[in-house]
């Protein structure tokens, strides 16, 4: 299983940002089993775009193999286009008083069974 997770880099940390096409960079996780390691993170392409910038990424995230997203949230565009190529996503919510998670947190979230699997769109202002 190939995961995808919106993050940016704070310091010596990797945190999960709130709006998907709005992330300054994406996590690219290879799962096997109860084990995971980072392939790459690489910088939005369409960090800038003023339409679309969700819609971009799930496109270069195709191009990479991902089958998966785990991420706070998704907008309208992207998450329907990611349902769309069938791309599975599911939503992690950060631990009470926090507002959002380390990537080691998000994936141990999921490995555990503990993400929602989506059933629409989540966008970065809705309460979790």
């Amino acid at each position: 299983m190939r995961i995808a997770v919106p993050v940016v880099k704070s310091g010596d940390k990797i945190l999960l940002v709130p709006h998907f096409g709005r992330a300054p960079s994406f996590a690219i996780i290879d799962l096997d089993g109860n084990s995971y390691r980072i392939v790459e993170i690489f910088q939005n392409p369409f960090l800038t775009s003023s339409h679309g910038r969700g819609v971009g990424v799930v496109n270069e995230l195709v191009k990479k193999g991902v089958n998966t997203l785990v991420s706070l949230g998704a907008g309208y565009g992207a998450y329907y286009k990611l349902r769309e190529l069938g791309i599975k996503i599911y939503y992690v919510t950060p631990p009470q008083g926090k507002k959002t998670m380390t990537l080691q947190e998000a994936i141990e979230m999921f490995l555990a069974g503990k993400a929602e699997e989506a059933t629409g769109p989540r966008e970065e202002d809705e309460e979790h």
